[in-house]
């Protein structure tokens, strides 16, 4: 890179001030990672810059340019980021790689510091920036992360990517891949930019994939012999179609003079008008639904007819109570209730309330995991002009068959969220589980027995180890009124806890990969049972080990319980050592740690503290008036206090500074007070091991 270059370069960073044209130099060639870690601006100093000292990488860590540093790397504030890409696009293609021969390769190496998140987005910042086809390569990388959101489920995922809407250049995000992310981002609460509606041919497989996890809205649609209109729904457009929510609302018409189909874009804001006489025509939504609209030769189009006559039908089924079988489909927007398809009338979605609902509290895929999408209804309102319809559940169990307080029973787990686990008593109480409804009991957070590497105070039931299936021993606690509410805690003994032979805690074992699920690995311990040991007795055949994912590794994301075990490098097949933790008590599986064979580092960490001096982390939740924070290194956990002014500014996975006020290197207890928020600084500007 020309001195002169370079010199351009600091020049155009008016603010904050680069330092210097060889800082500025060596800015611009690791702006394109949105994290740069200490050996990658080593390798690339080095490389690049031969002559130059480590004072160099000094004065640019000290520099205006630099929004934050940690322990292991430094972030760029987001404008002089923003300029410095900005001067390698506006340089000849490729020619930023000319001028520093052999710097991708040199780069590589310092590169696999960063997650596999952090690298693919900093593969589609290099690309922008050297290439001129970038949008190809940005909308396939980008076409990668949707396909392992919606058909891997990892939505965790969505928590990077609304994070990078905000650091990649805007260039990049005008593709398919990119506005579906978008959508999907919108669809969890996540924040992220408004994103214009791709050109182009697009993958319409994987939008309709993607559509299943975006939330539905309405749009209304009308025919007057000559033209189809699409729009609001208003009283001159009373047909409503369910169309995925998204930003914009998007449909295609097809119809014999538009084979290929005609696009209308913000369908839920403007109404568009389609020419098509009185011929049969087609509304394609993204999701992959089609509305046939059929040829007539009336004055009135026969979907106004079939719409009279369904809503008759509601109307007679709401007067004389009927009971109807209907479909759980999603949990309402603000968790109000539910969102139900009816089986006799499938084009109808009505909405459960959640007072009528009667159901344990469960997460969206809890609720689906207990019933299976199937239960009773009454319809109690019909409003044919908002084409709204109300209905209330209709239990079929009433009985509580042989539960009795205070005993105990075994149960079968038919669901898990957040706050405790879901339990079917229907052969324990000898009763027949009808199609729509078990006996069910809630087992909370609280009442699940403690094992090594997870608490209840600190993780959710969802990352406890039980599956779906697995049975258990329960005590009854409570029966509500009506046996709406049953309440269970976990017998102390369970009978699933057998012997394990000459196993003892700290034993070391090897075992292969056979499950990886989201609160941890499974591990197979066929080849390590059937190997002949002198003195030691043989193991049970099906025998596994399972490792938490908080004893995956002492790297935060994993310490701390947020990570996705399905995300581990390890896959299925592949072998690995591990510590015996201790025994489940109710599957009687073996629990192990691979942390463990490696020292804590927390502890040489927390030796090294001095009451006064300064420090990084990041929040993880509030307790009354303090915060718990993850400080570097990230074993640790600091309880931070701070000014009410700066308390509204607290969330979950915003990076703080703090002064260290108090230090307990026996009992490992820290408490620190809160000095500043860093500007511009949110959960996905954090370092690649804070990453989802």
């Amino acid at each position: 890179m020309s001195e002169q270059f370079a010199e351009a370069v600091r020049t155009r960073i008016s603010f904050p001030p680069a330092g210097g044209a060889e800082v500025a130099q060596l800015a611009a060639l690791v702006c394109t990672t949105p994290f740069v870690p200490f050996p990658l601006v080593r390798d690339v100093r080095l490389h690049a810059m031969p002559r130059s000292t480590l004072a160099l990488e000094a004065q640019l860590c000290e520099s205006g340019i630099v929004e934050s540093t940690a322990s292991d790397g430094f972030a760029l504030h987001l404008r002089p980021r923003t300029v410095l890409r900005e001067v390698l696009r506006a340089t000849v293609p490729g020619e930023s790689t000319v001028l520093v021969p052999g710097l991708r390769e040199a780069m590589a190496p310092g590169l696999a510091f960063l997650s596999p998140l952090l690298r693919l987005e900093e593969r589609i910042v290099w690309s922008y920036v050297t290439t001129e086809d970038f949008p190809t390569m940005a909308d396939e990388e980008l076409a990668l992360v949707v396909h392992s959101v919606v058909r891997q489920r990892r939505l965790r995922i969505l928590e990077w990517a609304s994070g990078a809407f905000m650091r990649l250049p805007k260039e990049v995000l005008l593709g398919p891949s990119a506005w579906l992310l978008a959508q999907l981002c919108r669809s969890v609460g996540l924040p992220c930019p408004e994103l214009p509606w791709p050109d182009g041919d697009f993958d319409r497989t994987l939008f309709r994939d993607a559509m299943a996890l975006v939330p539905q809205t309405v749009v209304g649609i009308a025919r007057d012999g000559s033209h189809l209109f699409v729009g609001p729904v208003s009283t001159e457009r009373r047909i409503g179609i369910r169309v995925p929510a998204t930003t914009p609302v998007s449909v295609r018409v097809v119809s014999e003079a538009q084979p290929q189909g005609e696009e209308l874009i913000d369908v839920d804001q403007t109404v568009h008008t389609v020419a098509c006489g009185r011929e049969a025509v087609e509304i394609v939504t993204l999701d992959g639904r089609v509305v046939g609209l059929a040829q007539f030769e009336r004055e009135r189009p026969p979907e106004e007819w079939e719409r009279s006559d369904l809503y008759d039908r509601l109307e007679e089924a709401r007067e004389t109570q009927r009971t109807l079988q209907a479909q759980v489909l999603s949990v309402s927007r603000g968790a109000t209730g539910y969102v139900v398809r009816l089986v006799e009338e499938p084009n109808i979605h009505a909405f459960l309330p959640q007072s009528k609902a009667e159901f344990p509290k469960l997460s969206r895929e809890g609720l689906g995991a207990l019933l299976n999408g199937a239960i009773l209804v009454k319809i109690d309102v019909v409003d044919r002009n908002s084409q709204a319809v109300m209905v209330r559940r209709v239990r079929a169990l009433q009985s509580r068959g042989n539960l009795m307080v205070g005993q105990r029973y075994r149960g079968q787990v038919v669901a898990k969220d957040v706050h405790g686990v879901l339990v079917s008593l229907n052969d324990a109480a000898g009763v027949a589980q009808p199609e729509y409804e078990p006996l069910l009991g809630k087992l909370y957070t609280n009442r699940l027995l403690p094992i090594n590497g997870w608490e209840s105070k600190l993780r959710s039931a969802r990352s406890y180890p039980l599956d779906v299936g697995d049975e258990l021993d329960v005590v009854v606690q409570n029966i509500g009124t009506n046996n709406r509410q049953i309440r269970l805690k976990m017998a102390e003994e369970q009978p699933g806890a057998a012997r394990h032979g000459a196993i003892g805690l700290g034993d070391r074992m090897v075992g292969s990969v056979r499950q990886k699920l989201y609160n941890g690995i499974r591990f197979d311990l066929h080849d390590w049972a059937a190997a002949s040991t002198p003195g030691r007795e043989p193991l049970p055949s099906e025998l596994t080990a399972f490792v938490l994912n908080t004893e995956l590794s002492w790297e935060g994301r994993w310490f701390f319980g947020g990570g996705d075990a399905r995300e581990h490098p390890l896959q299925q097949g592949d072998r690995s050592e591990f510590v015996v933790t201790g025994f489940h008590p109710a599957t009687g599986e073996v629990l192990a740690s691979i942390k463990r064979l490696t020292d804590d580092p927390g502890d040489a960490a927390v030796r090294q503290l001095r009451t006064g001096t300064e420090a990084f982390g990041v929040v993880l939740r509030r307790r009354g008036r303090t915060w718990r924070v993850r400080l570097e290194p990230w074993s640790l956990v600091v309880i931070l206090t701070a000014h009410r002014d700066m308390e509204g500014r607290l969330r979950k996975g915003v990076r703080v500074r703090m002064r260290i006020e108090f230090v307990d290197t026996q009992e490992r207890k820290v408490r620190a007070s809160l000095l500043s928020i860093p500007e511009e600084t949110s959960s996905d500007e954090n370092p690649p091991h804070q990453r989802p």
